[in-house]
């Protein structure tokens, strides 16, 4: 039940996760992105036939998701949880690297000033924004959740 006293619809959950589970195959699966299906399919134990009919749609039971999330970024994984509005954060915390933090937040801003140089943001342009987005939520959402400065 969510806080309204609504009872969510497990069929809008379908529908986002199966939405999400595509987009994340399409963004890091696949030749030049993160990782193939086939190097997928050998790190995780789960056959590369299984992983292309996720690709396309079909349910993805959680023991899979938990077989190929240490091969995918944060960021993939939180796709699949972003429609209970959940992120994936590391059991282990590694030293922060705020560099790689600052080059990626310029990065996506100078993406953001690009890509309203023309004054719209087309539908191609707020995928990649998105993406990128998300990408840098998680590693903020980590760096958020860190133990380590009380």
């Amino acid at each position: 039940m969510l806080r309204s006293g609504i009872m969510a619809d497990p069929c809008d959950y379908q529908r986002k996760v199966a939405a999400r589970q595509a987009t994340m195959f399409d963004s890091f699966v696949g030749p030049g992105l993160h990782t193939t299906r086939a190097a997928l399919a050998a790190a995780s134990c789960v056959p590369a036939s299984s992983l292309r009919e996720y690709a396309l749609g079909a349910t993805m039971p959680l023991h899979v998701v938990l077989a190929i999330a240490p091969h995918l970024p944060a960021a993939a994984i939180d796709l699949l949880f972003e429609p209970a509005g959940k992120r994936l954060a590391d059991r282990e915390r590694s030293s922060t690297n705020w560099d790689e933090v600052a080059v990626e937040t310029v990065g996506l801003i100078a993406e953001i000033c690009d890509a309203r140089a023309d004054g719209v943001i087309d539908h191609r342009e707020d995928a990649s924004l998105r993406r990128r987005s998300r990408h840098l939520a998680s590693k903020l959402t980590a760096l958020g959740d860190d133990d380590d400065d009380r």
